[in-house]
């Protein structure tokens, strides 16, 4: 592996329309700097023939194809044998199959109408820049807001997010507060309702103090005439006013009509274009969070870190042995794991998370059940306990 080498190589292939190129240009790179990286020194961006783009073989790597020549069919099968993610954009939905007539044809793809920001972010998420999972967090007071929490469920649900909505996401005969903290700790961005009596709740409250714990990005959407009494930082706001609702189709019993209104589609639209920007600020923060806790943790024992690696990973130095480390931002699975393992490092590699939280005892058994089995691989570890694990790493029956 080239040290020098960007870690990331990402590439704009095909025939590209030039009224888009400026604007996804613009987007790549505001992604990439709010991820704090700077494309010539951590990342490459190749723009032109597929013939010509040739990744490193152990660097992420991923691109966006448009309208790509014929002479060009066999480059695109050979990045698709090395496992490049390559993203088939077509000019539009219906011209799909005439313009990918070849393997690129039978992968999911986008169109051009999606938008700059759209295919940047599936471009960072396929080369692992971004986590491909995009959680949302709903909170709000069901007396006064159901109609809004059940209106933007559906709306980001439609576009690809998973969202945590009290309602529809803890199932029967599960711990209701194991969960939704859970589930809290495992998101990218918290939406709040921001309606007359939010604070008032101490459920809401603590939500919203937790999610500002746990370093999510926080999105406002306040109700007219309602101030903000948040002290922590909100990442965004979105102020409704009286003409930003439609009439509810339908209102629970028991709840004042004038406060369980739906939100008008413009207005549904700004929230989810939010969403999105935050969502990118809130991996960058959080991936920092970690970051930080970690390196104090191996500073007290003399440990440090001595570099990055592929897959944001990084290379930590612990009583003269080097060990590859994957900070995970939310609730580790067995899944994260398992990829962890794959980029040929010396085993045993790390997943570090912070714990904060993170209590759910049926996740706890799960994984402490797997570990048992992957323990010569990989292993999981807290911030906290980094350097006191990595002490004993690479001795005999450690």
């Amino acid at each position: 592996m080239d040290d020098h080498a960007p870690l990331y190589c990402l590439g704009l292939l095909g025939n590209i329309p030039q009224n888009l190129m400026p604007s996804l240009r613009e987007s790549i790179y505001s992604g990439l700097e709010t991820l704090g990286l700077v494309v010539g020194r951590d990342v490459s961006l190749f723009e032109g023939s597929a013939l010509e783009f040739k990744p490193a073989i152990d660097r992420c790597s991923a691109a966006l194809c448009f309208d790509v020549a014929n002479h060009e069919q066999a480059a695109i099968e050979k990045l698709m044998q090395r496992r490049v993610p390559l993203i088939p954009v077509a000019s539009t939905k219906s011209r799909f199959a005439s313009e990918f007539p070849g393997k690129l044809g039978a992968l999911n793809g986008l169109e051009v109408s999606d938008g700059a920001n759209t295919l940047a972010t599936a471009l960072l998420e396929s080369a692992a820049l971004i986590p491909r999972q995009r959680r949302i967090f709903l909170s709000y007071r069901r007396v006064e807001s159901t109609e809004v929490a059940l209106q933007l469920f559906a709306a980001l649900s439609a576009r690809q997010y998973d969202v945590f909505l009290d309602t529809h996401g803890i199932q029967s005969g599960e711990h209701f507060q194991e969960v939704l903290w859970q589930k809290l700790c495992d998101s990218d961005v918290m939406i709040y309702l921001d309606t007359p009596g939010y604070f008032d709740s101490r459920w809401t409250e603590a939500e919203f103090a937790r999610a500002t714990l746990r370093g999510l990005s926080v999105l406002r959407v306040a109700w007219p005439d309602v101030e903000s009494k948040a002290s922590q930082i909100i990442g965004g706001e979105v102020i409704l006013s009286e003409t930003s609702f439609a009439p509810a189709v339908s209102a629970a019993s028991g709840v004042e009509p004038e406060l369980n209104r739906r939100i008008a589609d413009t207005h549904l639209d700004e929230i989810v274009r939010l969403v999105e920007l935050l969502r990118t600020q809130s991996v960058a923060s959080r991936y920092a969070k970690v970051v930080s806790k970690l390196g104090h943790t191996l500073a007290e024992y003399g440990g440090e870190i001595i570099g990055q690696s592929v897959s944001r990973s990084l290379i930590v130095s612990m009583r003269g042995k080097n060990i590859t480390v994957y900070p995970e931002l939310g609730v580790p699975t067995s899944y994260a794991l398992y990829e962890a393992t794959l980029n040929m490092h010396t085993p045993p590699v790390a997943v570090v998370y912070y714990h904060v939280g993170i209590k759910e005892r049926k996740w706890r058994a799960h994984m402490e059940w797997f570990a048992g089995y992957v323990t010569d691989h990989v292993r999981l570890v807290t911030t906290e306990d980094a350097a006191w694990e990595f002490s004993v790493w690479h001795q005999s029956g450690t």
